[in-house]
Parts: C-alpha cells; structure tokens; sequence
C-alpha cells in the first residue's frame, strides 16, 4: 500500500509519494497509524496557520487578499542571490553585501488597475537587514517596524531579519493610507523585533545625528558613503562591522568611522596601513587634508576609529576621548 501525501506550496504543488511499510507511522489510541499520520498532519498544519514560520512565503499567505479595494494581482515572484540581479538591475550588490537570502515580490491592484508593489527581503541576520534599511535613511521615523521612512509613495522599514519595500507611484492619500496598512500587517506577521548592530551603540551620543548611522561590512559602501580610498585599506570585511556617524557641532560637520576586528593584531594592522597611505605615517595619527579638514587615527584594542572631514585637531581629539570600547 502506499500513501499519496499532497503538500500544496505557493510556487509549485508537490506530491510526494511515501511507501507505508518505509515509514514509522505515530500510533494514537484509537486510530489506525495511517489515520494517526493525516491526524498529526493537521495538526502541523494548524499550528503552522497560527504563527509566521521562517519560510519567507507564509508572508503572502498571511497578507490579506483585498484591502481597501485593492487585490492581490497574481502569485508571487520569488528571489534568491542567483536571480536577484533579474529583478534588481544593478542593485543587487547591494543585498548580497548584507547576506541576502531570499525575497518575495508581489503586487495589489486597484480596479483602475493601478498597482503596489510590495517587496520583502530576508536578510542573513538582524543587523544586515537594519544596514540595508539604513544605508539611504534620511529621517527617523518608528511608525512601521523598528524603524522606517516613508516619501512620494515609497515606505521602507525593516523588522528582525527582514527588510520591506512598498512602492505606489504616482502617491495619492488613498494610496498611502493603505501602503501603511500592508507595512503594518507585514511588521505584526513579524513576531519578534532583533538586534541593533553592537558597534553603532560604541558611537558617542553627543552631537550625533542618528539619521546618518550607518552599517557595513563591505568597503565600497564606506565610499557611498565618505570616499575614503579606491582600495580597500582598512580590509573590511564579513567578520569586520564598521560603523559611520556624522556629527554636526557649531554649524561643522564631519564623521566618525568604527570598525570592529576579531582580534587585536588586526586592527593594529589595518590602521597601521591606513597610518601609512593616508595620514602619510603621522606619528599622532592626525593630519590636515584638502580643504584644511582633518583626518585623525586610533587604535584602542580590536576597534580602529577613524575620524574624517573635523574642522580641527581639536574636534578629532574631543571625539575620540568620548568612545567607549
């Protein structure tokens, strides 16, 4: 005898087909095993229905079917790091930087057949995905998730590991009401919020603005950011989290760079590289640059901290004294 086990997934429908005698069947008093099988079957099922799982599907099981007049348009499309690059023309480096996993994209219509897109983006963790949202912020903004930015019709936020996108262009007050009702059923389908990077708590408070915090572990998004160096000088990398902060004080402003080493010697010689191809071996790791701004060096432990653009020698000394390691 064999059991015919039909699993019905958003993409595809799967069957698999099991032999009876190759599988230990639960016995419940009362039932047959096979009827034991179907009845722990269900009861998977049902649990599953109550929660988010961690497959990135059940979103679209879990966003309602009309809102406000709008439906859902087709199934949803599927990404992953192979395929990213398909959907997102030249910005899937992007993504991938912070360990993208996977995405699901789908739309609403309205019956005037105007259209929102909804694109949500699981990261490799909680901090990647906070460094994807971040990486353009302009405001500070805690309505949606753990944080967003809504302007002309586009909200983002990011929750736990996930990062949202919700686009409708042309922006209408119809349309923007219902583009936060979808960010926050997505944000509440998220059951638990995650963690802030640890290094952008070591940037001091004072003088900070937030909006400007920034998260990475891949050099070419420090010089989106402040062109520091065609090269990566610093060796940034997966297992380094840098953080970026500008700091306004009397109508100046400049930035302080963290990056976060594995170990001690590492950091030593990352800035000992930057010592010498920047700040032109400057014993006191300070140096004016163009413009009369300056650059200034410190090494304390596994943490370089590096600060770029200060009005004075001063400023740099001052920042610096504030880091708590």
């Amino acid at each position: 005898m064999s059991l015919s086990l039909a699993f019905e997934f958003i993409f595809k429908p799967v069957t698999i087909r099991v032999s009876e005698g190759e599988i230990a069947l639960p016995k419940i008093q009362g039932l047959p095993p096979v009827a034991g099988f179907v009845f722990l079957s269900l009861m998977i099922i049902l649990m599953g229905m109550t929660a988010m799982s961690n497959d990135i599907n059940e979103f679209y099981r879990v966003l309602p079917d009309t809102i406000a007049g709008w439906k859902k348009a087709d199934l949803p499309d599927l990404y992953t790091p192979k395929n990213l690059s398909t959907y997102i023309d030249g910005g899937a480096e992007l993504f991938l930087s912070y360990g993208f996993q996977n995405a699901l994209s789908l739309k609403y219509r309205d019956p005037a057949d105007n259209e929102i897109n909804v694109d949500i983006f699981e990261m490799g963790s909680a901090p990647d995905a906070f460094g994807v949202f971040a990486h353009s912020r302009e405001t500070i903004d805690n309505r949606v998730g753990q944080g967003c930015e809504y302007a002309a019709g586009l909200l983002t936020f990011w929750k736990d590991r996930y990062y949202v996108s919700i686009l409708a262009y042309p922006e209408t007050a119809e349309k923007r009401e219902v583009v936060f009702k979808l960010g926050q059923a997505i944000a509440g389908a998220i059951k638990s919020d995650g963690p802030l990077p640890p290094i952008i708590s070591v940037l001091p408070a004072e003088d900070l603005l937030p909006e400007t915090v920034r998260y990475f572990h891949h050099y070419i998004w420090l010089n989106s950011f402040s062109f520091v160096s065609n090269e990566n000088v610093l060796n940034i990398g997966n297992d380094t989290p840098a953080a970026l902060g500008k700091y306004r004080q009397a109508g100046t402003t400049f930035f302080l760079l963290l990056v976060r080493y594995p170990d001690a010697s590492r950091a030593e010689a990352a800035g000992e590289r930057f010592r010498r191809e920047l700040l032109d071996g400057a014993t006191d790791g300070m140096r004016p640059m163009k413009e009369g701004c300056w650059t200034g060096l410190q090494c304390r432990g596994d943490l370089v901290s590096i600060v770029l653009n200060a009005p004075d020698a001063p400023t740099v000394r001052a920042i610096f004294a504030k880091i708590k390691t």
